[in-house]
């Protein structure tokens, strides 16, 4: 354990499903859940590929002490796009932390801790780049979206930052290959699955992760796929959108998606 509480990191590829996965976490009274901390304010670019050990535990201490607007999606939370969770323990058992960002430094953290386990979501590419390019707070508004869905270029401002098609294969890449360097540390789970089988994936990620799942993660689910918030931020969503794509997205960029994907480990995240 480090310091006096557990570390679970939820990682996967921008507009992904990562925030309704992190509220699930959330949603245990047992968790102390801060999204992204090397983006923040209070810890930006703190650590990198040469970092140490300490230095990591370091800043999860630190992270699990500091309470801010920004870590803590406060500002999500007033606008009702997060939910609220009253019942909560004074001192977690368990820090998560859910970031879309630094792939890059994953391996090095698991290389330098046994300890910490990660979850990767990985979403159909097609449905996660319809997801990005009409979200208005995450697509530039003079961006041509067909210039753009492979490399995402107008949208990296730093260090760190994954976006587009390329990236979605060289970050479920290494997920895949992480998955089997460190199969007691690193599991993949598709967001289809989660979607199609809430409270049985739930469950069984709970499990993974040691906690316990109770009433109020339960009431979340229901209330999470039962009522619907236009905004892309909020975690209250239609579960039928997840294949909105299908009828949204240029034709050309789904084709060449599926293409590149065909016999290769990748496909197998091709699902509906």
């Amino acid at each position: 354990m480090i310091n006096s509480f557990k570390v679970g990191w939820i990682s996967g590829m921008p507009r992904s499903g990562t925030t309704w996965l992190s509220q699930i976490f959330a949603s245990s009274p047992d968790v102390r859940l801060k999204f992204c901390p090397l983006f923040s304010y209070e810890f930006k670019n703190l650590l990198d590929e040469k970092s140490s050990a300490d230095d990591w535990n370091k800043l999860f201490l630190d992270v699990y002490n500091t309470n801010s607007e920004y870590l803590d999606q406060n500002y999500l939370r007033k606008d009702g796009l997060l939910p609220e969770f009253s019942i909560k323990r004074e001192n977690p058992k368990h820090l998560f932390i859910k970031s879309t960002r630094f792939h890059n430094l994953i391996p090095h953290i698991l290389a330098l801790n046994e300890e910490i386990r990660f979850l990767h979501l990985v979403r159909h590419p097609c449905a996660t780049i319809h997801s990005w390019l009409t979200n208005p707070k995450e697509f530039p508004s003079d961006a041509n979206p067909l210039e753009e869905w492979r490399s995402g270029n107008c949208r990296k401002t730093g260090p760190g930052e994954f976006w587009g098609f390329d990236d979605w294969k060289r970050v479920n890449l290494q997920a895949l290959s992480l998955s089997k360097l460190y199969p007691k540390q690193f599991k993949i789970l598709c967001y289809e699955d989660l979607v199609n089988d809430t409270e049985k994936c739930t469950k069984e990620i709970f499990e993974y992760f040691q906690i316990t799942y109770e009433k109020q993660t339960k009431d979340f689910l229901e209330q999470s796929r039962s009522k619907h918030d236009s905004n892309k931020r909020s975690v209250f969503k239609d579960p039928q959108l997840k294949e909105s794509w299908l009828m949204k997205l240029d034709p050309l960029i789904v084709s060449q998606c599926i293409e590149e994907l065909k016999g290769t480990e990748l496909e197998q995240f091709l699902k509906a």
